[in-house]
């Protein structure tokens, strides 16, 4: 089996491992300790989620998430140099939990912003303090 086959299959496997429903697929993100960008495709749940558990694999730039596939950026693992994409469908659970994510309905993966103003000090000197949307 060819490397971009393995690495696809792979990829799948991954993605079908967070659940059957859109509720599961974020309970597996929650217990898991990500916390993403609503639509961000490099800052997604799914995305950062990838992201750790294959960013060891030396032919992986990086990975990001579309409403109903992904992209995996390759490189030649010598040099870094681009060795081209592979786009994977997303399951139905994944991509329904991605369109529920964006929309805000699963705060508990949702990455809280910065808030300027409110208290803490951030290294640059700014108020800065993470507070959670609603």
């Amino acid at each position: 089996m060819s490397h971009h086959r393995q690495l696809k299959k792979q990829t799948g496997a991954l993605l079908t491992a967070l659940g059957d429903t859109p509720d599961q697929v974020a309970a597996s993100l929650e217990r898991a300790g990500i916390a993403g960008v609503p639509r961000s495709n490099r800052g997604c749940a799914v995305a950062l989620y990838l992201n750790a558990l294959m960013g060891a694999e030396p032919s992986v730039r990086g990975i990001t998430v579309g409403h109903c596939s992904l992209l995996v950026d390759l490189v030649q693992p010598a040099d870094r140099r681009p060795a081209g994409r592979l786009l994977i469908q997303l399951p139905k659970p994944v991509r329904r939990f991605v369109a529920a994510f964006d929309a805000r309905q699963y705060p508990a993966v949702v990455r809280p912003r910065p808030v300027v103003g409110s208290g803490a000090t951030g290294a640059s000197g700014t108020v800065v303090a993470s507070v959670p949307e609603g």
